[in-house]
Parts: structure tokens; C-alpha cells; sequence
């Protein structure tokens, strides 16, 4: 009688979320980087087929063609982790990776390799030889994906290590070496596909600006889609530094739109790229945001307080 076919992998699995936290020290939790990368769980089918995904489950497996070795990984094996661009300091660079999924062709794909090839970082294992390991717990899952990585012997698969215990000098390290900071897993925890709660959370640094709102985008009528803030710089020279659209709940929008119908300006007060209608200097505000990008930028940038409303009329 011919033994039972293999039943195939699954065609997704929702990975795993985290919450927001504060720096803090336990016992009971890993802490390993926050890399500023994709998430890209992939599927090793076998017969050296393979899968690569993001989390909105399109196809990035063609994007970067220097991670096809994945194909040669144990068939029935699923992971989870993060592709990122690797700087000559070993650091992720964001704004190298985000060129690179900027790529629309496969032909550009592969001329784009070799300039800024991708690693692929590996912080979980969800499936060993098409059986499901979700339910073990982080330790035991992290233990199997260790030995994995060692046996696959690839020099872009990485596995992602941390700390057990010490997580706030943790965090302090990753901040000073300029990583986006830091994600903390109870190591009890098994994996809960498509889960956000406290057995992951993350914790990661945030800048805070004192800015100007020098203009907004408008969304319909009578309201602001974002605004175009600007921040003093050292040497003194006010500079736009784009845009930011989160952070405001219906008493400040409403307080926002009212000082930008009151103090409309015909030109931006500084030359600014952004398009967008102007206001008169008056409204200043914090800002939170990630980090600032070479270009001066703001990174994911959240609303904070309106710290000063100055009343021209």
C-alpha cells in the first residue's frame, strides 16, 4: 500500500503583531532588534519550489532573486522575519531597501542585486517538515530555527539574536547604535497567527520636534488631510520637513482647522516642495516621529500638542 501523500503547507499564515511598550526589564522575555526591514514570512513547499510574502500576502520572491536559496531549506519548513539592506556598518538602511522595493520589473530586480543585495533575518519558525510547531513555545521555536540556520549554512539567512532579562540596557544599546529599536517575546509564548498582544511587544524610538505648521493638504471643505510642518534647525534657518497626517482626534482637529481658515497665506513663508495650501506662522506644535531620513525628512511622524497659538488678528 503507498503511504499517504504529504498534505501541502498552508497558502498563508498571518503573522504574529505586537503591541507598543515602554522599555522594561523580565526574566521572562527575549529582546532582539527591531529591523528596519519587510516582514516576509516564506513557505518552503519542496521539490525546490518556495514561497515569499509580505504581510498583505504579495509576492516578494521575485523582488529579490539573491533569496532564492531559501528553495533549498527543509521542504515543509515556514518562517518568519524581515528582509533588510544591510549598510557597510551591518546596520539596516531603510532608504537602500526602500529603493529596492521600489523595483518593477524582474529584470531590474536582478541588476539591482548585486548593488544592494537583501538579507533575509529570521526571528521565527512556524512550520518543521509540513507540521505546524506554533503552538511550542518561543524558546523551543527559536532553539529548532537556530539550528536550521546553522545547517543552511547561507551567509544572507541571519538569524535574529537577543537578550533574556535585560531589556531596558538593551533598548538604551539599540537606540545608541541607531536601530529602530526593540521587540520583546515572552518566551513562553507559542505563536498566534494574526495576534496582536502583550506576549510580543514593541518598543521603539521616537524623536520629538517642536515644529511650525506653515501649510496643510486639504481633504474636503472644511478640513486638513495633513499638515506641512517645518522645524528650526542648529544653524537657525527654518526648513520644511514634510507633512504629517496622525495624531488628531476631533477637539484638536477642530481647534487646527480654525487657526488655518483664520490665517490663510497666499506663498509658503519658506520655499518648500510640498504641495499644498499656506497659513501664516503662529500655529507651533510637537512632533513625534521615528527618525529623520537623509534628506531631512520626518519618518512616520505622529501629531503630538499644539505648544503655542499665536493670534495675528
Amino acid at each position: 500500500m503507498a503511504a499517504p501523500s504529504q498534505p501541502p503547507l498552508p497558502e498563508f499564515v498571518e503573522p504574529m503583531l505586537a503591541r507598543p511598550a515602554d522599555p522594561f526589564d523580565s526574566p521572562k522575555f527575549l529582546f532582539e532588534p527591531k529591523w528596519d526591514g519587510t516582514r516576509a514570512l516564506t513557505f518552503v513547499d519542496g521539490g525546490g519550489r518556495f514561497r515569499m510574502v509580505n504581510r498583505r500576502r504579495r509576492d516578494m520572491a521575485w523582488r529579490y532573486p539573491e533569496l532564492s536559496f531559501v528553495a533549498s531549506l527543509p521542504a515543509g519548513t515556514v518562517l518568519d522575519g524581515e528582509v533588510v539592506c544591510l549598510g557597510a556598518d551591518g546596520k539596516p538602511d531603510f532608504q537602500a531597501l526602500q529603493a529596492r522595493e521600489q523595483v518593477r520589473t524582474e529584470a531590474r530586480a536582478v541588476h539591482s542585486a548585486p548593488q544592494c543585495p537583501a538579507t533575509y533575518i529570521v526571528f521565527d519558525l512556524m512550520y518543521v517538515a509540513f507540521a505546524p510547531v506554533m503552538h511550542e513555545p518561543v524558546a523551543a521555536r527559536r532553539d529548532m530555527l537556530r539550528r536550521l540556520v546553522a545547517q543552511a549554512q547561507q551567509a544572507r539567512l541571519v538569524m535574529s539574536e537577543g537578550v533574556v532579562g535585560a531589556g531596558c540596557a538593551y533598548f538604551e544599546r539599540a537606540v545608541a547604535e541607531g536601530l529602530e529599536g526593540v521587540v520583546a517575546k515572552r518566551l513562553d509564548s507559542p505563536y498566534q497567527a494574526g495576534k496582536r498582544t502583550g506576549a510580543w511587544l514593541k518598543i521603539k524610538r521616537h524623536l520629538t520636534l517642536h515644529c511650525a505648521v506653515i501649510g496643510f493638504v486639504p481633504e474636503g471643505k472644511d478640513d486638513f488631510g495633513s499638515l506641512i510642518v517645518a522645524i528650526q534647525e542648529e544653524d537657525g534657518v527654518l526648513r520644511c520637513v514634510g507633512r504629517v497626517g496622525s495624531g488628531f482626534d476631533a477637539r484638536l482637529r477642530a481647534r487646527v482647522n480654525d487657526f488655518l481658515r483664520r490665517h490663510p497665506r497666499d506663498k509658503p513663508v519658506i520655499p518648500c516642495r510640498e504641495k499644498g495650501r499656506w497659513v501664516e506662522p503662529g500655529l507651533y506644535c510637537t512632533v513625534t516621529c521615528m527618525e529623520r531620513t537623509a534628506d531631512g525628512r520626518l519618518r512616520a511622524p505622529v501629531f503630538g500638542e499644539i505648544t503655542h497659538a499665536f493670534e495675528t488678528e
